[in-house]
């Protein structure tokens, strides 16, 4: 199967970065365009033709509902997921009279990114099935059967004992901020799986995440401990 084009609508630079790196590395999806306003998305959406559009409510020249109405009248044939700090509950309203696959709630983390292409692949995969699909099958497809596992202290993706080998030496470290890759030399974790694991804990408000942009290049994501 050949990767998924995607297209990001942000003028948030920490937001848009944050979305293009963890796309490009899903071996399913990739960034076919990004833009900062309504009237570029429009542009190139029409001349990249993406399957799938991540797109902000808030900018410059626009609205992200409006965008995503224009588009669909345009006859763009894509999937939308919202990316906004807006939590009102009329946006959201609007927002899923559209159709949209996901509703990501800024500050937007890796994981939670992950997750919404996830959920879009699974989305896709079982529509593209059969011609036809059965009760279960459609159900999933309206997420009427998820389940959740009370059991568990931790969200899927977050080993326990990893998590706790990583807090243990997180403990051991000064405030001298770090990265993903640091964490990841220390207790064996590939920098995608540590990052995992320290967007969790910047949620938990145990470690806080910067941009540093005196790397000459990309801006790179430092932590520091928190308490």
């Amino acid at each position: 199967m050949s990767r998924i084009p995607v297209m990001i609508v942000e003028d948030d630079l920490r937001a848009s970065y944050v979305l293009e790196s963890t796309i490009n590395q899903h071996t399913d999806f990739y960034v076919v365009a990004a833009c900062e306003s309504v009237t570029e998305a429009v542009l190139k959406a029409e001349a990249f033709e993406p399957e799938l559009i991540m797109v902000d409510i808030s900018l410059p020249d626009g609205n992200g509902i409006d965008l995503i109405k224009s588009l669909k009248t345009n006859g763009i044939q894509a999937a939308f997921i919202m990316t906004t700090a807006e939590r009102e509950t009329t946006t959201i309203e609007k927002a899923i009279q559209l159709g949209v696959m996901d509703y990501l709630v800024k500050p937007i983390r890796m994981s939670r990114v992950l997750q919404a292409l996830n959920d879009y692949l699974d989305f896709r995969k079982r529509l593209n099935k059969n011609d036809k699909i059965d009760q279960q099958d459609i159900d999933a497809l309206f997420r009427k059967n998820a389940t959740s596992d009370n059991s568990r202290k931790t969200p899927k993706g977050i080993d326990e004992k990893t998590l706790e080998k990583l807090t243990q030496y997180l403990n051991t470290l000064d405030d001298t901020p770090f990265t993903a890759e640091d964490i990841g030399d220390a207790v064996n974790l590939s920098r995608i799986t540590a990052r995992r694991y320290l967007e969790y804990l910047e949620a938990q408000k145990q470690v806080a995440m910067t941009l540093d942009y005196k790397t000459g290049g990309r801006p790179k994501q430092r932590y520091t401990k928190m308490g």
